[in-house]
């Protein structure tokens, strides 16, 4: 359709809808001035042809966007710095902490211990002593019948309610009705049974039926004053009716501390007096 020159409405073979134009200053429509031509139209690409997008521009402006270059020296140098002082570091404190180690290794050697090396064994444990009942001719003589068995009993054990215990078993379970409690003594570490030489009857019974050891018997007391009883005093041996007597433990002797300066005229090894 053609409708004028182009140089108002209706002329040349412009089409009216291309008089209207954007102005690019102020952003509106106004109409086209006389001799100005309505700006190219865009190639249409084909269906399914790549899109190409525009050209980089050269010159400065492309190395502006480009700062891939300069950051890779920047972080590079920065590594190398990094490296090399970590690595006079690490010499510096290897070849110190060697010389220290070797320093205190020295002064190791060359200062003797003032501590006896028999102060850190271990020491050896005392096993306790069990003693054996009472056995042989001594048990094979008369036996006091229980009605005639006079005996008093004290606790030495240093463990309270123990001569209770007996005289309870006594009375209840031998029949032994003249027993009677003495009450507390001295702890003694064994136990004894005193009688008087005419009493071994009544102490042979006695013996046979707690399992007294041998120690415990002394068959020359004077039990005069107890209007012919036993005395039987109960000592840290004792551990109940139907046990074995066990001693305690002894004490471990201590080893004798070295004086110091031992094993030499003036003290030399460093362990005496200066």
């Amino acid at each position: 359709m053609r409708t004028g020159d182009g140089t108002g409405a209706g002329g040349g073979d412009i089409d009216p809808a291309d008089l209207w134009v954007r102005d690019s200053a102020t952003g509106e429509f106004r109409m086209r001035r006389p001799g100005e031509r309505p700006p190219p139209t865009a190639p249409v690409a084909p269906p399914g042809a790549p899109v190409v997008g525009p050209a980089p521009a050269a010159g400065r402006a492309s190395r502006r966007r480009q700062p891939g270059a300069r950051t890779g020296l920047w972080v590079g140098g920065a590594l190398c710095f990094l490296l090399a002082v970590g690595g006079v570091s690490a010499f510096v404190l290897v070849k110190g902490g060697s010389g220290t180690t070797a320093d205190n290794t020295a002064a190791t050697v060359a200062r003797p211990s003032c501590t006896p090396a028999s102060s850190t064994a271990p020491k050896p444990q005392p096993s306790a002593v069990v003693e054996p009942p009472v056995s042989g001719s001594f048990l094979n003589g008369p036996v006091a019948d229980p009605i005639d068995i006079r005996v008093t009993v004290l606790d030495g054990s240093g463990t309270f309610g123990q001569a209770e215990a007996v005289l309870e078993w006594m009375q209840n379970s031998k029949d032994y009705l003249r027993s009677s409690n003495g009450g507390p003594a001295s702890v003694a570490p064994r136990t004894t049974l005193v009688y008087a030489p005419d009493h071994v009857s009544q102490a042979r019974a006695l013996a046979a039926a707690m399992g007294l050891p041998a120690s415990a018997l002394h068959g020359d007391g004077n039990t005069s004053d107890t209007i012919g009883r036993m005395v039987l005093t109960l000592g840290q041996d004792f551990h109940g009716i139907g046990k074995p007597f066990t001693l305690p433990a002894a004490a471990v002797p201590s080893a004798q501390a070295s004086s110091p300066g031992a094993g030499t005229a003036d003290g030399a090894n460093g362990c005496g007096s200066q």
